[in-house]
């Protein structure tokens, strides 16, 4: 599958899911290995910058005991292909706050801690007014100690795209025109009440707003214990079959929030992610079948 589009991604926050029986004191441990050969991309959320320059994932520092797990198996799915990248921000605000107040004194053990555990991107949640000047920096300065390879996505909802609703103060077409050579897509939240995928109207609509389709990765949310305006898989599949159709591996592709409760069986979440890679791959080997007709014939009428 290219990493051009046709995406297939997970956010990967709920490391262990205490509702489920286990010996260990953190709870049951949701391991992101039956994903490898599913997914593209894992985006390990969240990050957080604190007040005091410390870095957590969550709740505690990225280096604690029961992360050792995830590490190794995030590794190990990295050897292999998938990407893994950070998330930073999200509904917790401080973080974007603290680097607009003394950028270089918060963003230095973020910078080390992205060497530290090798990962391969950045993805910039940005749920709080943050002046455009700060992601801006951010993005360059990204790019500058990690080099023109490493990942750097956007997070923004779904109206956001298009100049509405927004909840990162800052103009993403703005951004979009001044930065567009770093940032490598947006994973845009279709949920929360900013928008849908399905229909899929409102993601052709940002598209003929000017955005390209392997830009825009649809994020939807993968259960409704996740937040509001979940749709049902198959209304995903659904649209994801419409959008690979309508642009083929053009089409940015799927990301889910999260992965350890997916449904259609919360008991194996990775078959989210089985479905949608299914539903684009389907429509990709027919467009192949349709070409390699339509190839043949013109090979036949010019014998």
């Amino acid at each position: 599958m290219s990493s051009e589009g046709h995406r297939v991604a997970v956010y990967y926050q709920t490391q262990y899911d205490k509702s489920m029986a286990s010996n260990s004191p953190f709870g049951h441990y949701v391991s992101p290995l039956p994903l490898l050969t599913l997914v593209t991309h894992i985006f390990l959320a969240a990050f957080h910058i604190n007040t005091d320059k410390s870095i957590h994932l969550n709740d505690d520092p990225p280096e604690a005991t029961k992360f050792t797990q995830m590490w190794q198996d995030l590794g190990q799915m990295q050897a292999q292909g998938v990407k893994v990248l950070g998330m930073l921000g999200g509904a917790a605000p401080g973080s974007y706050s603290n680097l607009a107040s003394d950028f270089n004194a918060y963003y230095a053990p973020l910078r080390d801690y992205i060497s530290e555990f090798h990962l391969d991107g950045m993805d910039l949640d940005v749920e709080q007014r943050t002046d455009i000047s700060v992601i801006e920096h951010l993005i360059t300065q990204l790019k500058a100690d990690f080099g023109n390879d490493f990942i750097i996505t956007l997070a923004p909802v779904a109206t956001a795209m298009t100049e509405g609703s927004n909840l990162s103060g800052f103009d993403y077409v703005v951004l979009d025109k001044a930065m567009k050579s770093q940032i490598a897509w947006y994973n845009v939240q279709f949920y929360s009440g900013f928008g849908s995928l399905f229909p899929d109207t409102q993601y052709i609509n940002i598209i003929n707003s000017g955005f390209e389709p392997n830009r825009v990765v649809a994020s939807v949310l993968t259960s409704p214990a996740n937040g509001g305006g979940y749709i049902s898989i198959d209304q995903v599949v659904s649209s994801a079959k419409d959008l690979s159709s309508r642009y083929g591996f053009n089409f940015g592709g799927i990301n889910g929030w999260e992965y350890f409760n997916s449904l259609p069986d919360a008991t194996q979440p990775w078959q989210w992610a089985q479905t949608i890679k299914n539903a684009m791959a389907d429509i990709a080997a027919r467009k192949r079948e349709l070409e390699a007709k339509k190839r043949s014939a013109w090979t036949l009428s010019n014998l």
